[in-house]
């Protein structure tokens, strides 16, 4: 199985300042993959305390590790200093990343979006990464995306949405889908006529022994005393039509056990 551990940095994420959409986004679509999300973590602009985290992540065996955030030029991007460290790796300018940085801000200052156009050490900074690693062409934005094989893979990704979006669907999605291939991912779900959660929970656990490759979770609908109990039922195969089957035949069990409300009710 392929395994993945997001990481997304940022205090103002932590603040509450902002909502975390990259990491529901990349869990979708690694999910859809044939990934397996180990989790999701949020973390401090604080060098070390990336570094403990991408190293936990390898310690539980992750074989993808995806970082958004603190790629920037300011002080307190510090994901790819954070990264080296993990991997034990010096930090230098790459000079495509150079490259990258460089004809962005050409283009910038064309436009008219900043006065002076040169590589200045604080924008160097950007073209900054781990020895070994790759840069990504980061068509929104300025700093350029970070590929490191090392046993395990390291992207380290922009924080901004439409960056990280655009470097994951132009550059990402594709080098990963070729290592996925033949896992198949498919989720059904269905909405219950259980309002208790504490009923439920036991009738799943008896599922999932007699359908041990399908992982069942519930969730309520809402909140008050119409609440119902959505059941969502989630595999891999190397089979699309045996996945299906398999989340099938425990959604037949679900039914027969907790009943199902019609659709639009």
């Amino acid at each position: 199985m392929l395994r993945a551990v997001i990481l997304a940095v940022g205090r103002e994420i932590l603040r509450g300042r902002i909502q975390d959409a990259n990491s529901w986004t990349l869990a979708r679509r690694l999910t859809g993959l044939g990934y397996e999300v180990m989790r999701t973590v949020a973390c401090d602009d604080d060098r070390p305390a990336i570094a403990r985290e991408i190293r936990r992540a390898i310690e539980d065996g992750a074989t993808l590790i995806i970082t958004t955030g603190g790629l920037g030029p300011t002080d307190d991007d510090l994901t790819l200093q954070a990264l080296a460290d993990a991997t034990d790796r010096p930090l230098a300018v790459d000079a495509e990343a150079r490259r990258m940085v460089e004809a962005r801000y050409t283009a910038l200052h064309r436009a008219g979006a900043v006065d002076d156009p040169g590589m200045t050490p604080t924008r160097e900074k950007m073209a900054r990464i781990p020895q070994g690693a790759r840069p990504l062409p980061n068509p929104v934005g300025a700093a350029p995306g970070v590929w490191l094989e090392e046993g395990t893979t390291f992207v380290a990704l922009p924080g901004v949405p439409g960056e990280m979006a655009a470097i994951l669907e132009g550059c990402v999605l594709p080098a990963l889908a070729g290592r996925a291939a033949g896992a198949v991912y498919v989720e059904r779900q269905i909405t219950t006529e259980a309002r208790d959660e504490s009923v439920v929970a036991p009738v799943l656990r008896r599922i999932a022994r007699d359908v041990p490759e399908v992982f069942l979770k519930s969730h309520p609908t809402r909140f008050g005393a119409d609440v119902r109990l959505q059941v969502f039922a989630s595999t891999w195969a190397t089979d699309r039509t045996v996945a299906a089957e398999r989340v099938a035949r425990a959604l037949v069990l679900v039914r027969e056990a907790l009943g199902e409300v019609p659709t639009g009710i």
